[in-house]
């Protein structure tokens, strides 16, 4: 089945480029281009993307606005930003964006994410013993997973992504379920995208609006500024025990 993309950009030569090197990747189509908000959303209705390429800054309403509004109707779009501006990384990444790709663009890079987004519409499978050790199926092998190997568990909604020390595993899967299972082996939900080990954790430090955790791997986990006061209270916790 042919991945279906749909391109927002208020730039027409650019939205062109893009979708040229998009359909060099095999079984993956540019249903539309759109080039104001208003007629992205229409453009989506009638194709049903699973991919949306999204700048920033456009007239009216910007990039941002239009990913939040499609996430409502469908929480399993991918949203790649494809942008000149930076400054917008960690509010895309908010809403779940895949990606965050500067122009002018990289050809290699945009068909990079495109291959890593075919990977995980193919996920591997888990299930959950009375141990609560995960059991990942991957590549016909099973692979246990205690919970003090996991690192932190990111939300790519309709799957998720285990991150161990030295593997990333993505399975199908929510959140709010694995939430449920680990919370009493010491992680804690630092943001609706994101749960982590408490053991894990480094250090936070300030990013923009929210808060960033740094993990002793170097990896770094969102923290929501209505969450870190209670993460706080869990790691004092934590390290009274």
């Amino acid at each position: 089945m042919s991945l279906k993309i749909l391109i927002v950009d208020d730039e027409v030569a650019v939205a062109l480029f893009l979708k040229t090197i998009i359909e060099q990747i095999p079984d993956t189509t540019v249903v539309a281009i759109a080039d104001r908000g208003q007629q992205a959303l229409r453009q989506f209705e009638i194709h049903q993307p699973q991919v949306v390429f999204l700048d920033i800054d456009m007239p009216g309403m910007n990039g941002l606005e239009v990913a939040h509004l499609l996430a409502k109707k469908n929480e399993n779009i991918y949203f790649v930003f494809a942008t000149a501006y930076p400054d917008y990384a960690l509010q895309a990444f908010e809403i779940y964006s895949f990606d965050y790709i500067l122009k002018p663009f990289n050809e290699e890079r945009i068909k990079k994410t495109l291959r890593k987004i075919k990977k995980q519409m193919n996920p591997s499978s888990y299930a959950l013993n009375k141990e609560t050790t995960i059991i990942v199926e991957q590549g016909g092998q099973k692979i246990f997973l205690k919970p003090g190997e996991i690192h932190y568990i990111e939300s790519r909604k309709p799957k998720v992504k285990i991150k161990t020390r030295d593997n990333a595993y993505i399975i199908t899967g929510d959140l709010k379920t694995l939430e449920h299972e680990l919370r009493k082996h010491g992680f804690f939900r630092s943001h609706r995208g994101y749960l982590v080990n408490l053991k894990q954790i480094k250090e936070i430090v300030p990013a923009g609006y929210t808060f960033q955790i740094i993990l002793l791997s170097g990896d770094k986990v969102l923290l929501s500024r209505q969450q870190k006061v209670q993460l706080l209270e869990e790691l004092k916790k934590t390290n009274n025990n």
